[in-house]
């Protein structure tokens, strides 16, 4: 009988033992990288100035017809700035480099037909994911461009998505509304940035309009970063072009109060 018991017991240990435990959303996800590049000419002449695109794309492979299928469309319509039912990302891409290229083709501007000083212009796009763990992802659209103003200009965007949900959250689905006018998380805010920067003073930082934390603007630009919440600025945003776009990382323990409930309960795990 000991015996029976024992090889029983063995058995279920076996079993458990060897039970995988299901795949998150996040474990399932897998990517597909989309690399484009492609160079326009003024009027499409070689000798005259030249537009180049140099695109890299990541994307959620569409796994069982329809698992990611919405997380996909979700990411070409932000990156593209454009509402559709397509989810095809290379018409979506030609679309794209048509547009650009048929504002630079226009006729009349004598400065890309120079010989001795060609213009060399561009549209940089890179877009991938910077975060996926527990269902909870992380994505980042980042273009740089140069077409012939002073400099060149970068635009970033962070598209934060709940994989359980199947939907993108905005800032306030994670943060509570009050978030945005707390003094404490702009002195947080304000004070990384010092410390970040090397500054003694909040006038080293050269914000614009900002004297004291009150001043200070909470972005709602944020993704996430292992164990902490990244606040990001555009270009422009808060300072001089010359100091980029601003980011100002804090810890995600500090900033639970903050959070919004149900951002808590699906996400934060609680100590037991």
């Amino acid at each position: 009988m000991k015996i029976k018991i024992l090889l029983l017991i063995s058995t279920l240990f076996i079993f458990v033992g060897c039970k995988k435990q299901e795949k998150t959303l996040s474990q399932k996800l897998e990517y597909e990288d989309i690399k484009v590049k492609e160079v326009k000419f003024y009027q499409n002449n070689p000798k005259y100035a030249n537009y180049s695109f140099d695109i890299n794309i990541q994307l959620p492979k569409i796994i069982s017809d329809t698992l990611f299928k919405d997380f996909r469309k979700t990411i070409i319509e932000h990156i593209f700035n454009v509402n559709s039912d397509t989810i095809n990302i290379n018409l979506a891409i030609n679309n794209y480099i048509q547009e650009k290229s048929d504002a630079f083709q226009e006729p009349g501007v004598d400065r890309f037909m120079n010989k001795a000083n060609q213009y060399k212009l561009w549209s940089n796009l890179n877009c991938k994911f910077i975060y996926n763990k527990d269902n909870l992802c992380s994505y980042k659209i980042f273009e740089d461009n140069f077409t012939g103003g002073a400099h060149p200009y970068q635009e970033v965007y962070y598209l934060n998505y709940d994989l359980s949900l199947n939907k993108k959250l905005n800032f306030e689905d994670i943060f509570i509304p009050t978030s945005i006018d707390d003094i404490s998380l702009k002195e947080m805010l304000i004070n990384q940035l010092m410390k970040q920067e090397k500054a003694k003073t909040i006038s080293d930082l050269n914000l614009f309009d900002v004297e004291s934390p009150k001043d200070f603007k909470v972005s709602q630009m944020i993704y996430f970063d292992s164990l902490d919440i990244v606040f990001a600025y555009a270009q422009y945003d808060i300072r001089a072009y010359a100091y980029g776009a601003p980011e100002i990382k804090l810890p995600i323990n500090l900033l639970t109060k903050y959070f919004t409930e149900d951002f808590k309960k699906r996400f934060i795990p609680t100590k037991k």
